[in-house]
């Protein structure tokens, strides 16, 4: 997006605008907003390290793995490992993909647009906007997109079993409604605000809202707002075609049988997630998009800074969430903001930056394999920390020196998954 079509919007808003933008930062229970990060030296990437974590993810399961860095020191990419099984083609950092969750932030990013047009408010109700859809007033905009509404997550029942659950679904439409029906049947997680619990409901929500305020599909905000500003070419939003046009990396889901052979779920509707997880795209626009993200190319700074201010999403203290966005915080106190994703088949992370001076985008072509993702995520380690120092392989750090260690935590889980 260029800096006049974000000066138009912001001209063109209506008075409603200055109410909704003086509630963005009204924060959510518990929220923090992150302090000020001390400025000092990047450390260069550790491409040794990316290409031994994306080896990890083989190593565990995956039939290949890649990762892209974009920083000012230039882009590297590395892979591993091939994107096509039968075929025996490489993987190639030039090959589009599934996303899956990432496409969350894409969601996110549109509906704050619209918040700075003052078509709605995140502090309203959804009801608001979306008469009689849930059956509790109390539930927000803003807890649709920090993940606080309580809604139950429909993916549970849905993927119980992990192949036939995929399967029932492979080549089938959903209409949102039915998704948000879904997940009404199934008792609620938590009170509206209490705390953060991981709902895809609360994005096929979030769809329901961009379509109704701009009365065109999803794809159609997508394609204006973000995709033709930023010049993504090699990112789309096909649902409910089932195909990746072009070079693509072939996706591969393990059964939840040990040694059962994987199954090649590259082809599906992904209508089960729409805009909570269908989008598909490449290493080089995930790169530009969580980077042009970051730097205020879509949203205004006050709306970012309400994006970027987040609350924990584990006890760990280094893993927070804030609208529609995850924060990471490195061994070397580098905090990075951005989204993993899980859909059939592929593990994806794409980070930036809070300045969107440095990108990472990583993937590996699998999924129901807990392990290869969290070696997948050990790809920003390297990338935004460098070397580890020769005393501490494998660890995070803290300071001063002398205090705990800490071990590279699991991954975080977008999807319901046995191993």
């Amino acid at each position: 997006m260029t800096v006049s079509l974000l000066s138009h919007r912001r001209l063109t808003a209506s008075a409603a605008l200055t109410a909704a933008l003086a509630g963005l930062l009204a924060p959510a229970t518990s929220a923090s907003a992150a302090p000020t990060a001390i400025r000092t030296q990047a450390p260069a990437p550790d491409m040794a390290g990316i290409v031994a974590a994306l080896e990890s993810a083989m190593a565990n399961g995956a039939p290949g793995a890649m990762a892209r860095y974009s920083g000012p020191e230039g882009v590297e990419g590395r892979a591993v490992g091939v994107r096509d099984r039968e075929s025996g083609a490489a993987m190639d950092t030039r090959a589009r993909f599934r996303i899956g969750s990432v496409s969350k932030t894409f969601s996110s990013v549109v509906l704050l647009q619209l918040v700075e047009e003052g078509r709605l408010m995140l502090d309203a109700s959804v009801n608001t906007y979306l008469e009689e859809l849930l059956p509790d007033d109390r539930i927000t905009v803003r807890h649709l997109l920090t993940h606080r509404s309580g809604l139950a997550d429909y993916t549970n029942a849905m993927f119980e079993e992990t192949v036939p659950g995929f399967e029932a679904v492979r080549n089938r439409v959903f209409g949102y409604q039915e998704l948000v029906d879904l997940s009404l049947a199934e008792p609620r997680t938590t009170e509206p605000g209490a705390a953060y619990a991981y709902s895809n409901a609360n994005f096929a929500v979030v769809g329901m809202l961009i379509e109704k305020l701009t009365g065109r599909p999803v794809a159609d905000a997508y394609q204006r707002r973000i995709i033709k500003p930023l010049g993504l070419r090699e990112t789309a939003y096909v649902h409910p075609d089932t195909r990746i046009k072009g070079t693509h990396v072939r996706g591969y889901l393990h059964p939840d049988e040990t040694g059962a052979p994987l199954v090649d779920s590259t082809e599906q509707t992904a209508s089960w997630a729409q805009s909570a997880g269908a989008v598909i795209s490449s290493p080089a626009d995930l790169n530009t998009f969580t980077s042009a993200l970051m730097r205020g190319r879509l949203l205004s700074p006050a709306t970012l800074e309400a994006m970027t201010t987040v609350t924990p999403t584990d006890g760990t203290d280094t893993r927070f969430y804030g609208l529609g966005l995850r924060r990471y915080d490195l061994s070397c106190g580098t905090r990075v903001y951005g989204h993993t994703g899980t859909v059939q088949g592929y593990y994806t992370y794409a980070f930036s930056t809070r300045d969107g001076r440095r990108s990472l985008s990583a993937l590996a072509n699998t999924s129901n394999r807990g392990a290869a993702n969290t070696a997948l995520g050990n790809t920003l380690e390297a990338a935004f920390c460098g070397k580890r120092p020769a005393s501490a392989p494998n660890a995070r750090s803290a300071e001063p020196s002398g205090t705990a260690v800490h071990l590279p935590l699991r991954a975080e889980r977008d999807l319901p998954e046995r191993h």
